[in-house]
């Protein structure tokens, strides 16, 4: 089983339960990474601060709804990754979110996003098709299965 450490800052307003988000932490770093470590930082932010970083560490002067950086690529501070670690910081846009979701809740958006920028951390990408594809499939998998865990109890 993983070994997850999760740690959950919030810069902005908007009141933000971090244990759904470290419960599915938990599930997707048992599942993706099952002998290893899993140090996983989660900010939930504003446009402004996300801007910032996506100028900085992507070249592109935008709003984002999330951005992941993985090991030794992510934000200062000297992170180093062991051979069974996996380590990423997530950025989520809580603006962004309102903006996107439809008629989706909030918590629910911030759920998806989370699972998405996660995966992203294990190594996923959704630039090819083939990816993009398996990806995908991966989200929806996760959904799922925090859709049935959040029923249940």
């Amino acid at each position: 089983m993983s070994l997850l450490t999760f740690t959950f800052e919030n810069e902005t307003d908007i009141n933000v339960d971090p244990q759904p988000l470290r419960a599915v932490a938990e599930i997707i770093c048992s599942e993706e990474s099952p002998q290893g470590e899993c140090e996983v930082g989660l900010i939930i932010c504003t446009d402004d601060q996300i801007r910032k970083y996506n100028q900085l560490y992507r070249g592109d002067d935008s709003v984002t709804d999330v951005l992941c950086f993985n090991g030794t690529e992510g934000l200062p501070g000297g992170i180093t990754r062991g051979p069974d670690t996996v380590i990423c910081d997530i950025l989520i846009d809580i603006n962004q979110l309102q903006r996107q979701k439809g008629s989706k809740s909030i918590n629910k958006e911030l759920m998806e996003i989370f699972i998405h920028g996660l995966l992203h951390g294990f190594g996923y990408d959704h630039i090819r098709a083939g990816d993009s594809k398996q990806m995908k499939a991966k989200e929806e998998y996760y959904i799922k299965k925090m859709e049935g865990t959040q029923q249940r109890g």
